[in-house]
């Protein structure tokens, strides 16, 4: 391919990322606004006469403020007619416009407040105040399947809310739960814009996969949580013991973040746009030894060994270079949301899109995502109700090295940082010609190891994903207090590998041959999932049952290709066309799918004691055929003591809660075919002394392998004080995971073949979790 096509061919392919992705939003928009028969239609154009709807005689236009009980505004408050459609939002300053009829009672809501209802009369003007809902035990929390009111989880759940997340400026929704729930450790992994970050609720329990479940929306994922855009969400409920967990059987064992993301509101429609952007800096750094230190370092060292010393004539002529502050810049950060929701009694809908990009410290290391997000929910009868929420997202991360030694094909190279950490400070960045130095001069007194500039420089490694996550739920109501729920979900996921390997350096010509790498991955995984739910209330005793069926299923292709010796190392040159060497390629596809049965029964006597059981029985096509079916149980319980007629009428004592759970999960997060023994080509056998192509057994199988199991049990106490505005949660648990899934390696004897998967491991985690929240006005000015 010659440089002119080169350079077209890159320009159409960001024209249709750009394309697509505006021409998603605009579709998405106009049909969620425009949608034939909607009471909330909107025309794009703004005209004067369309303000306010047509008024009938009785009509009044009703203006409004709503505050806080300081005085502050409360922007997105619910403002509706009780009994009919009639609705709207407050705007940021707290106002709101609305025509109502004669004798009207308006219903005001809003999240984090009690509800309000006002008899209008005569009244045209109404100032409004709504008291904060400090205790939040009432709140609804999404638990397997279902929700609960907080008050009556039995389970260890740690809540966090939208006014918990707001404005924290992060990438990642992981970053979003750091320091909100006690037992959950959140770390990066190496700091890098878009890097994985690591998640791990009570501990490690195994030595396989530790990351926990995500529930977004509904759909269970491994990966979707990096895909959408922390500012689309609404709440995080994160299930720690395995009473609250248990329900989602096999793939739970590591815990269970669900996430919930916002949805329309009732009323006109109503756009939101917020941002912000900043600099990160690099802070807190490893204090250098400066070129005069080293060399007293290294001659006293020398004397010692009896070598020869740095001579005392060449200390005046040497550079003095922090290699960690020349590697390390400021770099920026930036985020811009914007979101249009609306809709009426019986339909709403929400359209929202976010732009996230953040630079790296080290150079040539960034990330960027772009998210576009609708959900609608709509009420087509006493019956059925309907629902969809997709999210779009199309993301570019560029890596630099970040562990290691290695580099060329395959490889993302050796560790920047490190590099820096250890090149002498006598050697300089750049030689008199401006070229990067390589090898430090003479080696026998400044040491070896790459120019970590350089190494930088000349690091192009780039992913490119594509993403589509959501799903679409039917909801039926045949009866009172019987749900049914058929939900079926997915998430595609389309991942780009490019990397060059460009020829640099003076003395080593690092990358030579250069050579270019790439590979395309897709993934496919989607759930099939039905629920029924029914409520039973007869006199103190509530009742709550659940049973259902999920299938999930996972499929992955990836193709891979290689090529080396560029004669010319531009951009316009870098592909695999071009490469005058050696070539390579592979492919490879592999699946897995799980089927589970569950159930749950929730018990509660006059709001007292409780009592939840909970059964799921899986089967996983990653274990043996005649042994992949296990059966996990959990149960828990409570006892509301703030409920107890000697506490009932307290004024001190808003809750005290005693709660004990205990239950076992499996876990199937091992590799696809560990039962069997895999076979791989691209080994040479002797054939008459000539040696011929074939294949040969690169992992053994054990058709025994069973589930690794998780018994974990929890005690815990809940305690809010002076109406919930001091709150306690005391949790103490156990987690012993039995016949941990190990791959155990054999003698060298036995060739390259690595080691079967065995039930051959124990570990236990146990700990105590402490958590106390303060919320509550100081005065009318101060809120702590």
């Amino acid at each position: 391919m010659n440089r002119t096509q080169s350079c077209l061919t890159c320009a159409v392919i960001k024209k249709r990322q750009v394309l697509f992705l505006l021409s998603a939003f605009i579709l998405i928009s106009h049909w969620a606004n425009a949608k034939p028969g909607s009471n909330n239609y909107k025309p794009l154009a703004v005209n004067s006469n369309h303000h306010f709807p047509k008024l009938s005689y009785a009509d009044t236009i009703i203006n409004g403020t709503v505050t806080d009980q300081n005085g502050k505004p409360v922007d997105n408050a619910s403002v509706t007619v009780q009994g009919s459609a009639s609705g709207t939002i407050t705007d940021s300053s707290g106002h709101f416009q609305l025509n109502v009829p004669a004798n009207a009672t308006l219903v005001i809501s809003s999240i984090g407040f009690q509800q309000q209802t006002i008899v209008v009369g005569k009244q045209t003007s109404l100032q409004i105040s709504l008291n904060e809902n400090v205790s939040g035990l009432n709140d609804v929390v999404v638990v397997g399947y279902t929700v609960q009111r907080k008050k009556d989880l039995t389970g260890a759940v740690s809540v966090i809310t939208t006014k918990d997340i707001k404005d924290i400026p992060v990438g990642g929704v992981e970053q979003i739960m750091q320091g909100k729930a006690p037992g959950v450790a959140i770390t990066a992994q190496t700091g890098a814009p878009g890097d994985a970050i690591a998640v791990r609720i009570r501990g490690i329990g195994t030595i396989n996969d530790n990351n926990p479940l995500y529930i977004i929306d509904g759909v269970p994922t491994k990966t979707g949580i990096n895909e959408i855009s922390p500012n689309d969400i609404e709440s995080i409920n994160i299930l720690k013991d395995a009473s609250s967990a248990a329900i989602y059987g096999a793939r739970a064992s590591n815990g269970v973040v669900i996430i919930t993301t916002k949805r329309g509101h009732s009323g006109k429609a109503r756009v939101s746009l917020n941002g912000y952007t900043g600099i990160q800096t690099p802070g807190n750094l490893i204090k250098m030894a400066n070129t005069q230190q080293y060399v007293a370092a290294y001659n006293t060292a020398a004397i010692a060994d009896g070598r020869q010393q740095i001579p005392a004539g060449m200390t005046d002529t040497l550079p003095n270079v922090n290699w960690l502050k020349e590697v390390l810049q400021n770099a920026p950060i930036n985020n811009l949301q914007l979101s249009i929701n609306g809709g009426n009694e019986n339909s709403q809908y929400i359209v929202s899109a976010n732009y996230f990009d953040q630079d790296g410290l080290i150079n040539n290391s960034s990330y960027k995502r772009f998210n576009i997000r609708t959900s609608v929910n709509a009420t087509l009868s006493k019956l059925f109700k309907v629902g969809t929420n997709i999210n779009l997202s199309y993301s570019k991360q560029r890596q630099v090295g970040t562990s290691g030694d290695g580099y060329g094909a395959g490889n993302p190279g050796a560790s920047v940082v490190r590099y820096a950490l250890f090149r002498t400070p006598a050697t300089p960045v750049y030689d008199k010609n401006g070229v990067l130095v390589d090898l430090p001069k003479p080696s026998q007194f400044f040491g070896d190891g790459l120019n970590p500039v350089g190494l930088a420089d000349n690091t192009d490694r780039n992913f490119d994903n594509y993403s589509v996550l959501g799903d679409v739920f039917i909801e039926l109501t045949p009866v009172k207090n019987l749900k049914i729920r058929t939900d079926l979900g997915g998430n595609l996921v389309l991942t780009d590998y490019k990397q060059f390997f460009p020829t640099w350096g003076v003395d080593r010509f690092i990358n030579s041959p250069n050579s270019l790498a790439q590979s395309s991955a897709t993934e496919l995984n989607y759930n099939f999932t039905n629920t029924a739910t029914y409520d039973i209330l007869a006199g103190d005793h509530t009742i709550n049952l659940l049973i259902g069926t999920e299938a999930i299923k996972d499929d992955v292709q990836q193709l891979s290709a290689s090529r080396t010796n560029y004669a010319d190392q531009s951009f316009n040159f870098q592909y695999l066309d071009n490469g005058l060497g050696a070539q390579q390629n592979g492919g490879n596809e592999s699946h897995w799918a799980l089927f589970s049965l569950f159930a749950r029964a929730n018990y509660a006597y006059q709001n007292k004691y409780l009592a939840s059981f909970n059964f799921r029985r899986d089967g996983s096509s990653r274990l043996d055929p005649g042994d992949r079916y296990g059966n996990f149980y959990s149960g828990s319980v409570g006892w509301r003591i703030d409920r107890e007629n000697f506490l009932k009428n307290s004024d001190k004592i808003s809750l005290l809660k005693l709660r004990a759970s205990i239950g076992q999960l499996g876990n199937q997060e091992i590799g696809n075919y560990s039962y069997v023994s895999i076979v791989s080509g691209g080994f040479y056998y002797p054939f008459g002394g000539v040696p011929t192509q074939g294949y040969t057994i690169t992992s053994e199988g054990n058709p025994n392998v069973q589930w690794e199991t998780s018994t974990q049990t929890d005690v815990g106490l809940d305690l809010g004080l002076f109406k919930n505005a001091l709150q306690f949660t005391a949790d103490y648990f156990i987690k012993n995971t039995s016949n941990v899934l190990l791959s155990i390696p054999l003698p060298s004897s036995a060739g390259s073949v690595s080691g079967p998967t065995q039930n051959a491991g124990e570990i236990r985690n146990q700990g105590l979790e402490l958590q106390a929240i303060y919320n509550s006005p100081l005065s009318k000015k101060i809120h702590l």
